[in-house]
């Protein structure tokens, strides 16, 4: 069981994404964009309710997934961040994945490989 935040600009993939993660039994925090999920993981980790992983968008409007990363890792190095993007792996070959990045899965995510990439990254709390 993890406490994940997932970061994006679409409800319908933060309702895809938060109805099946629950259902796998994790505790998942809905963040609508890059600001708010910012501010949503500093207050967790400031307030004693970090979280175990982040996924986050990579396109999102005003502050993107990049900089969600960034500012997660600047808070929590150790906290895994997965990164959502509709331009799938080919971002990763051109150079375009954030190094504050764990992991890169297509937009929408295969639910076999994002559950693979939760194992892979798993981190309780």
């Amino acid at each position: 069981r993890m406490r994940l935040l997932i970061v994006d600009d679409d409800p319908l993939i933060i309702k895809s994404l938060r109805d099946t993660l629950e259902s796998d039994g994790h505790e998942v925090v809905p963040a609508s964009g890059g600001q708010e999920g910012i501010a949503a993981f500093l207050a967790g980790h400031r307030n004693g309710h970090p979280f175990s992983l982040v996924i986050t968008d990579l396109g999102m409007p005003y502050i993107d997934g990049r900089k969600v990363a960034g500012a997660v890792k600047a808070a929590s190095p150790s906290t895994p961040v997965i990164m959502l993007t509709g331009w799938g792996r080919g971002a990763d070959t051109q150079g375009d994945t954030p190094s504050q990045v764990d992991d890169i899965l297509g937009k929408p995510p295969k639910l076999r490989e994002l559950r693979e990439a939760l194992r892979r990254h798993a981190r309780p709390v």
